[in-house]
């Protein structure tokens, strides 16, 4: 599987369809994603089941994950329910998860309906929800910043598959639910930006990342948060007021602030950073948002990142269509002595219209910045290359 290459959550629905494991419920799920790194915002892992073609980048972690927690908390719902409204029937059941998800997003209206009508005609649930999965990872502009590497990834995605576990419980309730989580979280950070007198770009990607552009002020007691969704915001605490622990100042306001307006014990909010500094340590090597650089360095690094990620890949795939074609020569060299079966005949006729689907990917390869140009010609007319192409196809 392959989360930058189309058909990828067609792909996952197959995955999870063969593949057997133990599905994560409640807080089991929780410090699942806890430990992967879902809810820090910065995913260093993926589910042990989920193989990739090649080793997952950091944005495709986040893909897999988000789908990964989604999904989860599609079934345990399914599992509660199915006593009363027969949903047990549609457990495992990956279209109407997808139509969910898709379901789940025009109700908060996040996106033009230009991304719902989809591309030509009717687009497949499937490439939709892939669509707002990339939309939804990335906190760009627009593409053409995202192509050369100007690019952040949302690291409050949590909220989204919170929110979605209040969609499929309370399809009244969802909206206000996650109005306040992002509510407190905004206050959170902006506490942390003026507090510490920080840039404001923490603030802004947290304002890009919000579902909700605007939040409304309710009463106390108009609602009450979950164990999962309190727990998320200590982290949010945790994350934001971790960098500046030696303030031996403004910490200790931060600290009771964030007790205040989350309404917990200030123990859980230093257990959510003792925890939080054990992951750092854990996978320092692994977490790009620890590293101080400036914009430029931030942008540069985004770029190299992204370039050897595409040459690599790509002539990985290329030599693996080269390596395939060697069993073409095999077979013509057999039928000049002798009969060829009829499943031998298909092998030589795909095989040879694999070589000639590699022509033009070999042109572009060798091109001037055709590692990057490939991927662009991947993306526009894929039914055009070659089978090693296809990460994402389905035996």
């Amino acid at each position: 599987m392959n989360p930058s290459a189309s058909g990828w959550v067609t792909k996952f629905g197959h995955i999870l369809k063969e593949q057997k494991f133990v599905y994560f419920e409640n807080m089991a799920l929780f410090n699942q994603l806890k430990s992967l790194g879902f809810f820090y915002g910065s995913n260093v892992a993926i589910p042990a089941f989920i193989i990739t073609e090649h080793e997952a980048s950091i944005d495709e972690r986040t893909k897999i994950n988000l789908l990964f927690a989604m999904y989860c908390a599609y079934n345990h719902h399914c599992s509660e329910q199915n006593k009363t409204n027969n949903c047990e029937e549609k457990k495992n059941d990956f279209n109407e998860f997808s139509r969910l998800i898709i379901q789940y997003y025009k109700d908060l209206k996040v996106f033009k309906t230009s991304l719902f009508d989809g591309f030509l005609g009717e687009a497949k649930n499937d490439d939709l929800v892939a669509g707002i999965i990339d939309q939804r990872v990335f906190v760009v502009s627009n593409k053409i910043h995202k192509a050369f590497g100007n690019f952040s990834l949302n690291p409050y995605l949590t909220i989204d598959y919170l929110g979605f576990k209040r969609f499929l419980t309370d399809k009244d309730l969802h909206i206000k639910a996650i109005n306040q989580i992002e509510k407190l979280g905004y206050e959170l950070v902006h506490k942390a930006t003026t507090l510490f007198k920080r840039e404001e770009a923490p603030l802004e990607i947290f304002e890009k990342s919000m579902l909700l552009k605007e939040y409304k002020s309710l009463k106390d007691n108009d609602f009450k948060f979950t164990q999962e969704e309190l727990q998320y915001l200590t982290m949010i605490s945790a994350v934001n007021g971790l960098p500046n622990k030696k303030d031996l100042n403004q910490f200790p306001i931060y600290l009771k602030f964030s007790e205040e307006i989350l309404k917990v014990d200030i123990a859980d909010i230093k257990s959510e950073l003792v925890q939080l500094e054990s992951f750092i340590e854990s996978n320092k090597k692994h977490i790009p948002g620890l590293k101080t650089m400036a914009m430029g360095e931030q942008l540069y690094e985004n770029l190299s990142f992204l370039v050897n990620k595409l040459i690599l890949r790509n002539s990985k795939r290329l030599l693996k269509e080269i390596k395939g074609s060697q069993e073409l020569v095999l077979l013509i060299t057999k039928s000049t002595h002798s009969d060829l079966s009829a499943l031998e005949k298909k092998k030589i006729q795909a095989q040879l219209l694999d070589i000639f689907k590699s022509i033009p990917s070999l042109a572009i390869f060798i091109l001037p910045g055709g590692a990057i140009l490939l991927p662009i010609f991947i993306k526009l007319i894929p039914k055009l290359l070659p089978s090693a192409f296809d990460d994402n196809r389905i035996p």
